[in-house]
């Protein structure tokens, strides 16, 4: 659990990994066949958990990499 005060040191745009502590992870994306919605299940069976997904239409993807 994070303090207010540590919350509060985190940079307005914080850096994902350095900042917040995320990894980069490879995904498998998967598009609806009757929408424009996306799954996004992590790559390695291993690492799939309930909350380890995201499902986003088209106009809420960016690329990070850019």
């Amino acid at each position: 659990m994070v303090s207010k005060t540590e919350w509060e040191r985190v940079p307005e745009d914080p850096d994902p990994h350095e900042n917040l502590g995320y990894e980069m992870e490879e995904l498998t994306v998967i598009k609806s066949e009757t929408n424009d919605q996306y799954v996004f299940l992590p790559a390695e069976e291993s690492h799939l958990l309930e909350e380890a997904f995201i499902v986003a239409d088209a106009g809420a993807l960016a690329d990070l990499e850019q």
